[in-house]
């Protein structure tokens, strides 16, 4: 069962983009789902590409998309895709976000330390987010996009909700990669976006998810219920370190998990971090004190060889 995601086209947009200003010169579909198209288009006024999020029928998703620029608005941060424009024109509602040239996370092959690299700006985004009382609720490799240098931005926040005064507002997330609070449709946290990082980090190391089932009731079962595969246990080229961060992103209870999108990012810096001094001269050191130790035969010293002994 493969998460939903937005399905890449190349060719010149077949669904008409009517009703967009014509600011907008639309040039190509990047995506489309249920909910609406995101389209690739150049800013003719600022000479930009920028990707544009419109809806089919705005309805009752027409707020929902307001508040995610209003969200966007006021979480401006270096990796999180950021938003330039929303209006609603000829009665279609589009939002305007920086175009991210190298495709998401879900068609790219990162080696580890590349790939913890990559994420370590996703930990700083969802930090920030957290700060601001906000928890974005549908972490997973599709909405983790990659410029052509590597860098990695947070996108599509439009699942977000902030902060009340106790809690979160329960529901949404895309199945394979709910925390057990989301599965069970209960408040979530920040807690949440760690263990959906955590099957997005899992996904990504060894291109399978750590919860599988035949159907979406076996996957949120296994999610609430059953221990995930380790990474290890499906690639062995995993570094140790990895998988330990993995296996405790992916706890079943909450309080278990890193206390903070902050603590995950300490603990990816360790693993990125050059050995240290000593860890470099300690091995040498040790080689060096064996050789020494080590009993010398003298370079003319007669062969005994086992015919000759008595």
């Amino acid at each position: 069962m493969e998460a939903p995601c937005l399905s890449p086209a190349s060719e010149p947009a077949r669904i008409a983009p009517v009703g967009l200003p014509a600011r907008y010169q639309v040039l190509r579909v990047l995506g489309a789902g249920g909910a609406g198209t995101v389209f690739l288009a150049r800013d003719r006024q600022l000479g930009r590409l920028v990707a544009l999020k419109t809806l089919r029928d705005p309805g009752g998703l027409l707020e929902r998309l307001r508040s995610e620029a209003r969200l966007l608005e006021r979480l401006a941060h270096p990796a999180i895709v950021a938003v330039r424009e929303f209006d609603v024109h000829a009665g279609r509602a589009y939002l305007a976000m920086d175009y991210v040239d190298g495709g998401s996370l879900a068609h790219a092959r990162l080696e580890p330390r590349a790939l913890a690299r990559a994420l370590r700006r996703v930990v700083d985004a969802l930090a920030h987010a957290h700060r601001l009382g906000v928890v974005h609720r549908d972490v997973k490799p599709e909405n983790v996009l990659l410029d052509r240098s590597g860098r990695a931005y947070l996108a599509d926040f439009g699942l977000a909700l902030e902060r009340s005064a106790r809690a979160f507002t329960p529901a949404g997330g895309t199945p394979l990669t709910m925390s057990p609070e989301q599965a069970r449709g209960a408040t979530v946290g920040p807690a949440s976006d760690l263990f959906s990082f955590g099957v997005t980090l899992h996904r990504s190391l060894t291109g399978e998810w750590p919860f599988r089932g035949r159907t979406l009731a076996d996957v949120l079962h296994a999610i609430q219920h059953e221990a995930p595969r380790g990474p290890r246990d499906v690639r062995a080229s995993v570094p140790s370190a990895l998988e330990a961060i993995v296996r405790r992103c992916l706890e079943k209870e909450p309080g278990r998990r890193f206390a903070s999108a902050d603590a995950l990012g300490r603990a990816l810096d360790r693993f990125l971090a050059p050995p240290s001094f000593l860890a470099r001269v300690l091995p040498r050191l040790a080689r060096a004190r064996r050789r020494a130790t080590a009993p010398r035969i003298p370079p003319h010293a007669p062969r005994i060889h086992p015919e000759d002994l008595p």
